[in-house]
């Protein structure tokens, strides 16, 4: 997934972004094509939740 990544920016998969939402913000940046996965769908974090 680093070589799909966006400079300066932390870019997680469904899975992490899963286990994550509640405690960050993302926003969904799609599907990319990830070598030996295929098609995955991605998030990129943008901030911590202080709603928590």
């Amino acid at each position: 997934m680093e070589s799909h990544g966006v400079a300066g920016s932390i870019q997680v998969c469904e899975a992490t972004y899963q286990l994550l939402k509640d405690k960050y913000l993302f926003e969904k940046r799609g599907l990319i094509m990830v070598k030996g996965k295929g098609e995955m769908i991605t998030y990129i974090l943008k901030e911590i939740n202080l709603k928590i």
